[in-house]
């Protein structure tokens, strides 16, 4: 029942309470290094099978921490007092869970294009989505401000509201702390977490995307229903989902490029270095400014709708669970 506290009311807290700059979150990453670099200086980096089962050993315990911390927290404040547990209990959630800042940032982009200011825009990406965006023109920045917009709010918000539907606080940073470690492996929110060269961090990589396998279909199809929502072009999105949604990044992109009737994806600059997506949508239409305000307005609606369905699944599933009782 409290999960039904604790979800919308943790939106709105992300939503209207500006972002909290702790963020403890950071700590895990820089184990994860701390671990891989002691390794690196005793072990037998040569031996990739001891390379790997190092870092897998190293990231469940982590992951393991992450979980049994907060819930023996937990258990002992609920049993002190309910409402104690679930102040606390929300503070974790709103810790793990991050909605406010992409739509922020994405705001702050399209206001900075709009006065023709692009080198604020590029500046802004750059810090943000951690992409080189010195030589980028209009398109390309309006391109990856959506590319970074749908898929921080699907993998800071929506995936992690699912698990903390599933098992609550614990199992939401849990999992929070696993995707953190698959990035950190990645090093960037474009490459697509089921391919690294990085041995050490791969088991964090593959796990991330297997779990987000289901929450990215979950999350496109939200994105779809949005987009009815808005008359906006939902066949297309549909088709586009079914077409060029190859893995959890490009399910993300194809549903809003379809809706939108945009292209996403493709090259993009890294450290020096170009790195190329799948292209998904068409391009059928030039990309300005106001198809990021566009975006954010379908972006927003679909975490509200996919809180919304949250909410419902977890009533029908209490509903059931009283039933069968």
């Amino acid at each position: 029942m409290k999960i039904l506290l604790i979800l919308p009311i943790s939106f709105l807290l992300n939503i209207f309470v500006k972002n909290i700059k702790f963020d403890p979150f950071v700590f895990i990453s820089r184990l994860h290094f701390i671990a891989e670099d002691i390794f690196r200086k005793k072990g037998n980096t040569k031996n990739k099978t001891l390379t790997f089962i190092v870092g897998t050993l190293s990231s469940l315990i982590i992951i393991a921490i992450s979980f049994l911390i907060p819930f023996f927290l937990l258990m002992l404040l609920y049993k002190l007092h309910f409402i104690l547990g679930l102040i606390i209990e929300l503070i974790l959630c709103c810790l793990a869970l991050g909605i406010r800042k992409p739509l922020e940032i994405s705001s702050y982009i399209f206001h900075s294009l709009i006065i023709n200011d692009l080198k604020k825009a590029k500046s802004l990406l750059k810090e943000n989505a951690e992409i080189d965006a010195e030589d980028a023109e209009l398109e390309q920045i309006v391109k990856n401000t959506i590319e970074y917009t749908i898929i921080s709010i699907a993998e800071d918000y929506i995936y992690p509201a699912i698990f903390l539907l599933l098992g609550g606080a614990p199992l939401c940073i849990a999992y929070k702390a696993l995707y953190v470690l698959s990035d950190s492996s990645s090093d960037t929110i474009y490459i697509d977490e089921n391919k690294s060269d990085d041995v050490f961090g791969i088991f964090n990589i593959k796990l991330c995307y297997i779990l987000n396998i289901i929450p990215s279909i979950f999350t496109s199809l939200i994105c779809i229903l949005s987009s009815v929502f808005f008359r906006y072009e939902y066949k297309n999105a549909f088709t586009a989902l079914k077409r060029d949604g190859k893995n959890n990044k490009a399910r993300l992109e194809a549903s809003i490029a379809g809706a939108m009737n945009i292209e996403l994806g493709g090259e993009y600059i890294k450290d020096g270095e170009i790195y190329d997506r799948p292209i998904v949508g068409e391009y059928l239409e030039d990309l300005n400014p106001n198809h990021i305000e566009k975006a954010n307005k379908l972006i927003l609606t679909s975490a509200i709708f996919a809180l919304t369905a949250l909410i419902i699944i977890k009533l029908v599933s209490m509903l059931i669970s009283s039933i069968i009782g």
